[in-house]
Parts: C-alpha cells; sequence; structure tokens
C-alpha cells in the first residue's frame, strides 16, 4: 500500500516489558520533513511556495534536533565535533563567536554559556541531518567551496546564517550560483578569486592569476 505524502516513515517499537514506544519529536518532524522535500521535488515548478514552505521545515528540524544534542553538554559536543566528526577548531570557535582557547578550556571541563552550548549542539545538529542526505562526510563538505573560483565554503553559508541553503545544496535542489546569489548579490564581484592553483609541466602544483 502506498504512503501518503506526509504519513510519518518512524515506526515505534516496544519494550521488554511490552510497553511501546515512541519516536522523539525531532525525529517525527525530520520524517514529515523528508516527505516534505519528496513532494517539493515534485511540486516545485507548480508552486515555489513549496520550496519557502520546505525550508522552514528543515530549520525547524535543525533546531528541534540541536535541543536534543544540547543535553550531552558542551564536553561530549566538542568530542563529537572535533574527533568523531573532524571539524577544525578554528571554524568551531568561530561558528560559536569564541576564541579557540575558549574551546580548549570547555573540553577540558571548564563550563560554557547556554547560549554557546546551543550553538556548539546546532553544529552537531547540521551535521547530523547532512549526514542523512547523505553526504558522506559532512565536516568535509563543509570544508568544500560552493562554487570553483570563488572564495567561499559550504562552512561560510552556514556562518552566513544559511543552512536552508546547504540544505538544498545536498540535495542538488539549487545550484552553487543560485545559493551564493541567495547569500550575497554582490557575489561574483566580492568573493571572485583572482589566483587558481594548477598542475604545472613538472607535474607539481602551482598558483597562477588567472585569466
Amino acid at each position: 500500500m502506498s504512503r501518503a505524502p506526509f504519513e510519518l516513515d518512524i515506526n515505534p517499537g516496544t519494550t521488554s516489558s511490552g510497553v511501546r514506544e515512541t519516536s522523539p519529536v525531532s525525529q517525527t518532524l525530520a520524517s514529515i520533513t523528508r516527505e516534505f522535500g519528496r513532494l517539493r521535488d515534485k511540486t516545485s515548478f507548480l508552486d515555489e511556495n513549496v520550496g519557502v514552505d520546505h525550508r522552514r521545515a528543515q530549520l525547524q528540524t535543525l533546531e528541534l534536533v540541536a535541543r536534543e544534542r544540547l543535553r550531552e553538554g558542551a564536553q561530549r559536543l566538542l568530542e563529537d565535533l572535533s574527533v568523531r566528526r573532524g571539524l577544525g577548531w578554528t571554524d568551531i570557535a568561530r561558528v560559536v563567536g569564541v576564541s579557540v582557547q575558549a574551546i580548549r578550556k570547555w573540553r577540558a571541563g571548564q563550563p560554557a554559556t547556554g547560549e554557546n552550548q546551543l550553538s556548539l549542539a546546532r553544529l552537531a545538529a547540521l551535521l547530523d541531518l547532512l549526514a542523512d542526505v547523505p553526504v558522506a562526510s559532512p565536516a568535509a563538505w563543509l570544508e568544500v567551496p560552493v562554487l570553483t573560483g570563488y572564495a567561499p565554503r559550504h562552512m561560510d553559508v552556514y556562518y552566513g546564517g544559511r543552512p536552508d541553503l546547504l540544505f538544498d545544496l545536498a540535495h542538488l535542489r539549487i545550484t552553487p550560483e543560485v545559493a551564493l546569489q541567495e547569500l550575497d548579490p554582490d557575489w561574483r564581484d566580492k568573493w571572485k578569486l583572482d589566483h587558481e592553483v594548477f598542475t604545472a609541466a613538472d607535474d607539481n602544483l602551482s598558483i597562477r592569476r588567472r585569466q
């Protein structure tokens, strides 16, 4: 039997005592968001409002997953982000808006403010959801330039406050040019790189000014 567009695809299980388990709210919303995405792919050419509503659903899912991850605390979140995921300390610090030294103190056990912990949790939630796309290595993907020849990485899109664009890029729903245009209409003049890396005649990498 086919499922309705928004029928949940998460089936609660039962415990050994026979008590029926319920799924976390974020998992339920994530399921709805995935179905919304499939619907968007089928109907976006008919109504652009579907895309707008889907982006809102993605951001709501991100926030709910972040609230769940928040319960882990700064130390565990940093362990996950740096050791398991492979994000650099500089990027983590920039996302939170603190120094690398502050990040190291939190990892050593010193307390972080609630807002700073929430920033860490949001970043962890972003990686969780990107992995569900799936993006094989979300942390590595965030380091890749959005468009060859231009400075912004996917991580810079997140710094710019547009995780919704990241989800669309990961799902190939928009082009890099569209994402950069939404991020900043002056992107072509502002972020074009003057130099490029190329393979020289001796098979070594070198740098030259772009033509």
